[in-house]
C-alpha cells in the first residue's frame, strides 16, 4: 500500500478562475496528540521526522559534543554551537538529556521565526522550572530529562547551545536529542512565543488533564460506544477464545485482560490475536507477555496507551479502526489449560475517518551471533506510521555495554533518525542513573524500574545488584512523535561490540494506512459529494489530517492542495447512482463552487 501524495492539476487552479491564498487562520498547537487521541491512527503523510542528536558521526562511540556547527567533535568551549536547524512549518516534539548532562546547565536558546521565545538553560529547563514549562510535560526517570512541551514554529527552529570543553569529566560531555515533526508547506500554527494564547492555553489544558490520569483511557468513552464482557472461564490448550467478533465499520477504543495470576509460561503462551475486515491474516498475532510488557520478572506499570490497572488487568487504549468487521481472541499455544479472570473490549461502532490507518503489532526475538551489527525491530513495506516499541535484552554475566547500542531507523530508504545509546532512546540516561546516580529531580539512584507516561524501565539486572546477567526491559512509544513512512520503514537497534550471546525480543507497534482515493465523504466514489466538502470547510483551518473536513493534502488547511486531491481522483469507484460528470465538466463544476466558497470564506476571516 501506499499513501496518497497530493498531485498538481495540469491547470493550475488559478487558471480556473479559483482564488487561492485566502487568509491563514493558525490551527497546530502542538498538543493535538493528547488533545485528538482518536487521530493517533491517522495518515501523517506530508509530515516528515527528523531527530537532532549529538551521535558519532564517524560511527564510533563517541556520542556527545557534534553539532551542526560547528562540524565534527568538539573538545574546546563553543559558545553558539547549533544543535538544531529546521525550515518550517513544524514542531519540536521532545527534547531529552542524560539526567546528570542536563543538570550542568547548558545553555538553551530557542528562535522560533528567527525570534528568540526560550532563554534559558538545561538544568532549569527540563526540571520543568521555566515560565509555564512547570513540570505538567516534562519527567525525570532513571537518569534520563524529557520535555513533551511542544514548541512549534511556522517558518522556522534554530535552537544554540554551548560546548564547555569535554577534557576528562563526563559532566562536561554535551549529550541531547531533539525530536522536530515537519508539517506540509501550508500548514498553518500557533507558533510558540513564551507565552501562551488563549487557544494554546486551552489545548494544553485539556493536554494536562491526560497526563494528570495515566492509566485512564486518553480518548473517552464515546457516546455511542458499547462494551464487551468476557467472563472468567478457561482457555483449552491448542484452542481461541474470542473476545470481540464486530461487524460493520468502527473503532476498538480499548481492552482489559483480567491475568493477574498467570505464570510467565502462561503469559508467553497465550496469544493476542487481531484481524480487520475479514482477512485471513491477523494484524497482532503476539504473545501477550511480549504485548503488554508483562511477566518475565518486569514490574507493573502504567503508560499512556499501555500498562496495568490498579485491579492487576492488562489495559491498552490503541485506537483500532476497521471498516468491514475485527475479530479479537486468544489462542491458547501452550499444552495446559489458562484460566482467563475476566475481558472487557469497548468498541465504537460508526463512520471510520478515510484517513484512519490499521493498528499492527509484530514480535521479534533473536540470539545474537558474534559479528551481528543489529536486531531489527521493525522492516515493513507500504504507508503508515511507527509508534513505538517494547524491547528486552539479555546477556550473561556483566555485560552492561549493550547499552551503548544506538538506535537506528530508515524511512523509504533513507535514514533519518539516529540516536546516542539504548537507554537513552528510552529517555533514560547513563546506564538507567547505574553511573553518577542522581537523586534530585525526582530521580531514584540505581533503579530497578521506572515509568513515565511515554517511556520507562520495567526490569533492570546487573551484577552490582547480585544479579549473575545482565538484563535491561524498556518501553518508549512515540504519541507525539510518530515516525510516517510512505514506502517502508526499517527500524534497529545497534548490538553493540557486535558481540555473541546477547538475546533480544522485541514488540513494534505502528499503523498501516491505505492509498487515498480522494472519496473524502466514506461512500465508496469520487464525485460531486467531495467537491462538496471541500466547498464547505474552504479557506478554513481544520484538525491536522482530517479528510472528512476536506483536509485531504494533511497540512491542516482546506484550499487548493484538497481540490486537486479530488479532481485527480475524479470518478474513481462505484457511483451511487448519480451521473458521473466528464473530468472537464469537473473543473467547470469545481471553478463555481470554490467562488462561491470565496464568498463564504470572505464572510467568515475578512477580505481576502
Amino acid at each position: 500500500m501506499r499513501s496518497w501524495v497530493p498531485m498538481r492539476l495540469p491547470v493550475p487552479a488559478a487558471a480556473l478562475g479559483v482564488v487561492v491564498g485566502l487568509p491563514a487562520a493558525a490551527q497546530v498547537t502542538g498538543y493535538e496528540a493528547l488533545t485528538h487521541w482518536e487521530a493517533l491512527s491517522w495518515s501523517k503523510a506530508g509530515t516528515g521526522s527528523l531527530l537532532f542528536s549529538s551521535y558519532d558521526r564517524t560511527g564510533a562511540n563517541l556520542d556527545y559534543s557534534y553539532y551542526l556547527s560547528p562540524t565534527g567533535f568538539q573538545t574546546g568551549t563553543v559558545s553558539d554551537a547549533v544543535v538544531a536547524s529546521v525550515d518550517g512549518p513544524g514542531v519540536l516534539s521532545r527534547f531529552w538529556m542524560p539526567h546528570s548532562t542536563a543538570d550542568r546547565s547548558f545553555d538553551l536558546r530557542v528562535f522560533v521565526d528567527g525570534t528568540l521565545v526560550i532563554d534559558t538553560n538545561s538544568n532549569l529547563y527540563l526540571a520543568g522550572n521555566y515560565g509555564y514549562v512547570d513540570g505538567t510535560l516534562t519527567h525525570t526517570m532513571a537518569g534520563g530529562q524529557t520535555s513533551y512541551e511542544p514548541i512549534v514554529f511556522q517558518e522556522s527552529l534554530l535552537i544554540l547551545s554551548e560546548n564547555k570543553g569535554t577534557g576528562d569529566s563526563s559532566s562536561r560531555k554535551h549529550y541531547y536529542q531533539y525530536n522536530v515533526q515537519t508539517l506540509s508547506p501550508n500548514a498553518h500554527v500557533f507558533a510558540t512565543t513564551g507565552t501562551l494564547s488563549p487557544q494554546q492555553q486551552a489545548a494544553r489544558n485539556l493536554a494536562a488533564g491526560v497526563m494528570q490520569n495515566i492509566g485512564s483511557n486518553p480518548g473517552g468513552t464515546g457516546p455511542a460506544a458499547s462494551t464487551l464482557t468476557t467472563p472468567t472461564q478457561s482457555i483449552a490448550a491448542g484452542q481461541s477464545l474470542t473476545l470481540a467478533g464486530l461487524a460493520g465499520s468502527g473503532t476498538v477504543k480499548a481492552m482489559h485482560l483480567g491475568l493477574q495470576s498467570a505464570t510467565d509460561a502462561e503469559l508467553d503462551g497465550l496469544r493476542l490475536r487481531v484481524s480487520y475486515d475479514g482477512a485471513s491474516s491477523h494484524a497482532i498475532d503476539v504473545a501477550v507477555s511480549q504485548f503488554f510488557g508483562v511477566g518475565q520478572g518486569r514490574q507493573d506499570y502504567q503508560s499512556l496507551p499501555m500498562g496495568v490497572s490498579d485491579d492487576g488487568s492488562f489495559y491498552a487504549y490503541w485506537p483500532m479502526p476497521f471498516r468491514e468487521g475485527a475479530v479479537i481472541e486468544l489462542y491458547n499455544a501452550t499444552g495446559s489449560d489458562i484460566v482467563l479472570g475476566g475481558a472487557t473490549v469497548e468498541a465504537e461502532l460508526g463512520e471510520v475517518a478515510p484517513q484512519a490507518g490499521y493498528f499492527h503489532a509484530v514480535y521479534h526475538e533473536q540470539t545474537t551471533t558474534p559479528g551481528q551489527q543489529n536486531h531489527e525491530l521493525l522492516d515493513v513495506q507500504g504507508a503508515g506510521h511507527y509508534v513505538g516499541n517494547l524491547l528486552w535484552v539479555e546477556l550473561e554475566d556483566d555485560r552492561r555495554n549493550i547499552l551503548e547500542g544506538d538506535d537506528i531507523i530508515t524511512i523509504d530508504g533513507t535514514q533519518v533518525l539516529y540516536g546516542t545509546g539504548l537507554e537513552d532512546a528510552y529517555n533514560g540516561g547513563y546506564y538507567y542513573n547505574h553511573i553518577g546516580g542522581l537523586s534530585n529531580d525526582g530521580d531514584s539512584p540505581f533503579p530497578e524500574s521506572d515509568d513515565a507516561p511515554f517511556a520507562g524501565l520495567l526490569r533492570m539486572d546487573f551484577d552490582t545488584q547480585g544479579d549473575p546477567q545482565t538484563r535491561t526491559d524498556q518501553y518508549r512509544w512515540l504519541i507525539a512523535d510518530p515516525v510516517a513512512f510512505e514506502e517502508s520503514i526499517n527500524v534497529t537497534i545497534e548490538n553493540f561490540g557486535n558481540q555473541g550471546g546477547a538475546t533480544f525480543g522485541s514488540t513494534a507497534f505502528y499503523y498501516l494506512v491505505d492509498a487515498f482515493t480522494g472519496d473524502l465523504n466514506g461512500d465508496g466514489f469520487v464525485g460531486i459529494a467531495d467537491l462538496d466538502i471541500v466547498l464547505a470547510n474552504w479557506g478554513t483551518a481544520v484538525t491536522l489530517g482530517d479528510w472528512r473536513l476536506g483536509d485531504a493534502s494533511n497540512d491542516g488547511w482546506v484550499g487548493d492542495d484538497d481540490l486537486n486531491a479530488v479532481l485527480s481522483n475524479w470518478g474513481a469507484g462505484t457511483p451511487p447512482g448519480d451521473t458521473v460528470p466528464e473530468p472537464a465538466t469537473a473543473l467547470v463544476l469545481a471553478s463555481g463552487l470554490l467562488l462561491q466558497g470565496r464568498r463564504r470564506s470572505r464572510s467568515r476571516t475578512g477580505p481576502a
